[in-house]
């Protein structure tokens, strides 16, 4: 278990820690070349110019990859185009299409409520983001020593000057070591990079899929975890994390300079029909909202209709929600 001792914070040369804290990290010459490297493929990312319609074709994919890959690590058996599928058409009552429902809303609420802020996390951003994926809970289902190493957590990264990239590495590991829940800290820990990413505004133009490194390199990960508990020490996590993190963003150029498109998803994901155009089209000058109410009168169909309409506009990354229950509105992306 990792405990952080919330003490004086001392610095030397490369190095950073608590005093009396049981863990600490070096940024060793192997972390400060990767970032500098994952810095540059970032920049020239950012910089690419595409159509519209590749670019949200590409954040579609990623949202798909990133669902596919993380719940393939909670042992969920849907293929990724099962997984389409859901997040097209929004109905599935089935546990394994809740799953994937609920993670793409996870995202989203990360996109949403913590790209470039200076908002602290706290324990209540984190139970925020649990009840979307996973469940409600109060913070006295969590057990008190929890409790506090996650306030610690939270202080210490709410006060770091790291590199987004570093800030990222070290919530994840921490979400694995603190196991706050008795369900979904899997998919937690894999949300948690997302956030502070999106918080720093370093979210790679919502193009990188970190899940898919971790999954396709278990044995890797298992050992980058297992020597944290060993050593007492985050440095050999870190540099297996950057390393990942580099090479998924090698391939998310690669992607966007070739616009190949290496999923099986299918192209009709992507069509809208004729209504759907008509909704986007009201919602283009500044200011315009539409809720469920309106594009059922508006276009004569039924609340389920529109609701169908709304949530693939939402899942394609066109229009984006706000508000909650009666009071939930859409607007344009």
């Amino acid at each position: 278990m990792i405990t952080f001792f919330r003490k004086e914070l001392t610095q030397s040369k490369g190095c950073k820690t608590f005093k009396h804290m049981i863990l600490a990290y070096n940024l060793s010459p192997t972390i400060k070349d990767t970032l500098a490297k994952i810095d540059a493929l970032n920049n020239k990312l950012l910089l690419i110019p595409l159509s519209l319609k590749n670019e949200q074709r590409l954040k579609w994919e990623t949202t798909i990859a990133r669902i596919y890959w993380s719940l393939i690590l909670s042992a969920n058996p849907l293929s990724k185009n099962h997984m389409a599928k859901i997040l097209v058409s929004h109905d599935n009552k089935k546990r394994e299409g809740r799953q994937v429902i609920n993670y793409q809303k996870a995202l989203t609420e990360i996109k949403d409520e913590w790209l470039v802020t200076r908002r602290n996390v706290t324990l209540n951003s984190l139970l925020s983001l649990y009840k979307t994926c996973c469940k409600i809970i109060s913070p006295q289902d969590i057990s008190l020593k929890k409790r506090k190493e996650l306030n610690m957590l939270f202080d210490f990264l709410n006060q770091s000057t790291e590199h987004p990239v570093i800030q990222a590495g070290i919530s994840q590991i921490e979400m694995i070591e603190i196991a706050p829940f008795d369900d979904g800290n899997g998919r937690m820990a894999r949300l948690m990079p997302y956030l502070y990413l999106y918080k720093n505004g370093y979210n790679c133009r919502d193009m990188l899929v970190l899940e898919e490194y971790f999954r396709r390199d278990l044995v890797g990960l298992k050992l980058a975890i297992e020597n944290v508990t060993k050593s007492g020490n985050l440095t050999y996590w870190l540099e297996y994390f950057v390393k990942g993190f580099h090479s998924q963003l090698e391939k998310a150029l690669a992607g966007v300079e070739d616009i190949r498109f290496t999923t099986d998803i299918s192209s009709s994901y992507f069509k809208l029909n004729e209504r759907q155009k008509e909704i986007i089209a009201l919602l283009e000058s500044p200011g315009s909202r539409i809720t469920n109410k309106m594009v059922k009168k508006s276009f004569g169909t039924s609340q389920i209709t529109a609701s169908r309409d709304l949530a693939k506009l939402l899942n394609l990354e066109i229009v984006f929600v706000h508000g909650k229950g009666r009071s939930t509105y859409y607007t344009k992306a």
